[in-house]
């Protein structure tokens, strides 16, 4: 099949995985993707595994992180620093048809890489940037990790927690993952208009701003009404039929009836608590809203009576909205994640077959592939700078400067 992005030019100046991510996904496509990265270690990305993903995962031998994050892609050192440098990265621009970026507007303007310059040097281009906060105001140049911008100034963090319990750290790169499809999506759109009018366009998001996004129902209730975000407790939970419930086996089972009232009667036949249905304490939602605690009891009472396996099968077998709460390893087994093609078996050429995620974004007439392993560090400067019209001596002479590596 065709690969309908192969002639899609993506420059990436950035590192980790918000603005990477986006990379990564266009190159599955078929889109040339090359990611610039600093002389020295590069993308910190790179490293990540090896030092236990900040506490967040295991060192292992695959470099699983760097593969998610970096494949589909070719690899250039260059030192943005140095005027050399600097007229790579815009020999680079002037023939992309997208430019992705994560540098904040003070590093835009000592890079002289802004949109304006940009714009410059191709009319046409995207110009795509995500920041931690935002391109303006008094925080725009602050960083923004995403356990920062995303989790803890967004709102996410605090109502993800017990009244009385500590804020709980986020797992890596999240919101990377939430805020990339939010780029990817400007990105995609920033192209269909130019394909109509033949202009290029700057295109910004940010860690914060995708945060308050996803906590769009929140965030609405307290614009609308003034007052903060409730956050509601499980053994008080308005709608216990929305609700988690230990099993016998110390496992988990979510209940996700958001509308109860269809679900009510059948799901306390299929509990076995006719009693409950006939109760005038938990009659209507309004009813079991106001006596929720004592609902929540009755049923964790009757749900830590049988396993986790046992109560999935009865539940699903009624036509009730539910979910074992399952760890990582589990999704990775999940038959209907597999049927799905969630994950895609590779040949890699340094480690032989592994599994890794698949492209989310399913299109019937452009199925996602994996182009290329994910490159070591510059291993394609020489390459690439002799396809921007660079002469070999060229090449050296901003070697010998520290312009490129």
């Amino acid at each position: 099949m065709q690969r309908r992005l192969q002639d899609l030019k993506v420059i990436e100046v950035g590192a980790v995985a918000a603005m990477p991510l986006v990379g990564m996904l266009l190159g599955s496509w078929g889109a040339e993707v090359i990611h610039v990265e600093s002389p020295g270690e590069g993308d910190p990305a790179r490293r990540s595994v090896e030092r236990g993903m900040a506490g967040w995962g295991r060192p292992h031998g695959v470099n699983y992180f760097w593969e998610h994050v970096g494949r589909n892609k070719r690899s250039v050192a260059v030192n943005l620093g140095t005027p050399g440098g600097q007229a790579v990265i815009h020999r680079l621009i002037a023939g992309a048809d997208v430019f992705l970026n994560n540098l904040r507007p003070y590093e835009m303007e000592k890079f002289g890489l802004t949109y304006e310059a940009a714009k410059g040097l191709n009319p046409r281009i995207v110009y795509a940037n995500v920041t931690g906060f935002g391109q303006k105001g008094p925080e725009r140049n602050d960083g923004g990790y995403d356990t920062v911008a995303f989790w803890a100034r967004s709102g996410v963090m605090d109502l993800l927690r017990e009244t009385e319990g500590p804020p709980q750290i986020s797992r890596f790169g999240y919101g990377d993952h939430i805020t990339a499809l939010s780029l990817l999506a400007g990105v995609m759109t920033a192209l269909y208009l130019r394909e109509r009018t033949g202009e290029g366009q700057e295109v910004h998001v940010s860690l914060y701003n995708t945060a308050t996004w996803v906590l769009g129902s929140d965030i609405s209730g307290v614009l609308a009404t003034g007052e903060d975000a409730l956050r509601p407790q499980r053994r008080s939970m308005a709608n216990p039929l929305r609700n988690v419930y230990p099993t016998s086996d110390r496992r988990w089972i979510m209940l996700g009836m958001t509308e109860s009232q269809p679900y009510w009667p059948r799901f306390c036949q299929t509990i076995g608590q006719p009693g409950l249905e006939e109760d005038p304490r938990f009659a209507t939602p309004g009813d079991r809203a106001r006596n929720a605690a004592a609902l929540v009891g009755e049923i964790e009472a009757v749900f830590r009576t049988r396993t986790a396996g046992e109560w999935l099968a009865l539940l699903k077998a009624n036509r009730l909205i539910c979910s074992a709460v399952t760890a990582p390893l589990d999704v990775t087994r999940d038959e209907q994640a597999l049927t799905n093609d969630f994950f895609v078996e590779w040949e890699h050429p340094d480690h032989g077959p592994i599994r890794v995620l698949n492209n989310p974004i399913a299109l019937a007439n452009l199925p996602a592939k994996i182009q290329c392993k994910a490159p070591e560090h510059g291993e394609h400067t020489d390459e690439i700078l002799a396809g921007l019209g660079y002469s070999a001596a060229e090449v050296a002479a901003l070697k010998k400067e520290g312009s490129i590596t």
